[in-house]
């Protein structure tokens, strides 16, 4: 055996096998993995704090602060326009216009101590960089929800 033959085992095992796939056994591939989706990620998005307080005061002052005060009152209205526009360019099929969108609301979520926003919107993103624009979609069916969450807690913590 030469030094540069590799053994046939090793062959076998680190090169998949070839297939011969109809175009119809890749979309029934493309579906199921979409449909793993949420599923994949449900206890990582379960376990993510709706709100943490602590990074919310590192960004914005303590609750007594106007920073405070201005910043929530301001995520909080524009909160449902931004999870809306993700929800538009996925439902138009704008891959680009939602991962932006998706990044955006990462980002000021990350701000505010959106832990779990902050996770369905990177999870979002992520999806869609991968070109996996099915389950992006299903991912963002969490958002209004998580949306709802951080809400009622902003709001508990505001009047707090």
């Amino acid at each position: 055996m030469s030094l540069n033959a590799k053994p046939a085992a090793w062959t076998l095992r680190l090169l998949p096998a070839r297939h011969t796939t109809a175009s119809s056994d890749v979309n029934d591939r493309d579906i199921s993995a979409a449909g793993q989706g949420p599923r994949r990620y449900r206890a990582r998005i379960s376990a993510a704090l709706v709100l943490d307080r602590n990074r919310l005061q590192e960004s914005t002052g303590t609750l007594q602060s106007w920073r405070f005060h201005d910043f929530v009152s301001t995520f909080q209205l524009m909160l449902p326009h931004r999870v809306e526009k993700i929800h538009q360019a996925l439902a138009a099929g704008d891959w680009e216009d939602a991962r932006l969108a998706a990044q955006s609301l990462s980002w000021s979520a990350a701000k505010a101590g959106a832990c779990r926003l902050e996770l369905i919107a990177d999870l979002i993103d992520a999806d869609l960089r991968s070109g996996r624009n099915a389950r992006a979609r299903e991912t963002a069916c969490l958002l209004q929800g998580a949306a709802r969450e951080l809400a009622t807690a902003l709001a508990r913590l505001s009047a707090g």
